[in-house]
């Protein structure tokens, strides 16, 4: 009984040594799935990382895409998703929209099915990591500018990872520019309802441009208001925020550069990289600057 006694005496030491000397484990990433919201029917969905990978990716980009392209962008998508799962205080990890395929497609054809888990299965649990071990803010958009923007001027916050970069490719690519036609009568019901007050003569309702380096519009002075760039976008629902305006025969014509917000990682950028040959290392390096690639099982 003595002996037992000691025994037990000392456990608890012994348990207590052992949790301070092991690292740190991560074990929003232990879990092996994601938990999603699904706003449609208001319920909790879990599904596999790896199936979740697939969707994801197979939502993001077309599968007939160069497979390192692909698994670069697999990589951003794990990334974005894993940073969001590690900093959620809820029982889910994010929402979405499940029935309308929101960031993830279940029902993807034979073919692409192959050839995206092909592609996810060469860097399945890669995520992108700062100087100090931990998970960078992940974006990316379909189509730059030729230049893509940084964060600081498209969200608002200081990041290292998320700066301006060429992406050359773009330009020749069916849909960098869009162009979109609005009649002077419309765009002033617009500013009206807005608050906006117009002098008579269309022709002085534009005032100066405010741009961002790689010309996202910041804000547009319009009648006796500055608007932001992103309202513009939103208001006329245009491709981006990167755009020229002109006015001519009684209607505006906005001329518009690239789709989508700008930061990170240019989809077709990519894709356009792969075809001359660059790796996925290449294209993530190139798009995210000094960050690591890392497996993040080898942190767990």
């Amino acid at each position: 009984m003595l002996l037992c006694m000691a025994i037990m005496a000392i456990l608890p030491f012994i348990s207590l040594k052992k949790a301070v000397n092991e690292p740190e484990q991560h074990t929003e990433n232990a879990r092996n799935e994601f938990r999603i919201l699904d706003t449609s029917s208001n319920q909790i969905v879990s599904i596999d990382e790896r199936e979740f990978c697939i969707g994801a990716v197979g939502y993001e980009m077309p599968s007939d895409f160069q497979k390192e392209a692909l698994k670069a962008q697999c990589i951003a998508c794990y990334t974005y998703f894993s940073e969001m799962r590690q900093n959620s205080d809820k029982e889910y990890d994010f929402s979405a929209d499940l029935s309308k395929n929101q960031f993830y497609i279940k029902d993807l054809s034979d073919e692409s099915r192959k050839k995206i888990s092909q592609a996810v299965d060469e860097v399945f649990k890669k995520v992108l990591t700062d100087k100090n071990g931990n998970m960078i803010k992940i974006a990316y958009h379909a189509i730059s500018s030729g230049q893509t923007e940084s964060a600081k001027d498209i969200f608002g916050f200081e990041s290292e990872y998320l700066q301006p970069v060429s992406s050359a490719g773009d330009v020749n690519v069916s849909g960098y520019l869009s162009q979109k036609e609005i009649s002077s009568k419309r765009l002033k019901e617009i500013m009206l309802s807005k608050n906006i007050k117009l002098d008579e003569e269309p022709e002085k309702w534009i005032g100066d441009i405010e741009r961002t380096q790689s010309g996202t519009v910041k804000f547009i002075q319009i009648g006796d208001k500055k608007i932001s760039g992103a309202d513009i976008r939103e208001m006329f629902s245009l491709r981006s925020a990167n755009f020229d305006i002109s006015y001519s025969n009684d209607k505006f014509i906005l001329l518009v550069y690239g789709y989508g917000h700008g930061v990170g990682m240019s989809q077709y950028g990519a894709e356009s990289m792969a075809e001359q040959g660059a790796s996925y290392e290449e294209i993530i390096h190139h798009y995210y600057g000094n960050c690591n690639i890392e497996k993040i099982d080898s942190r767990l």
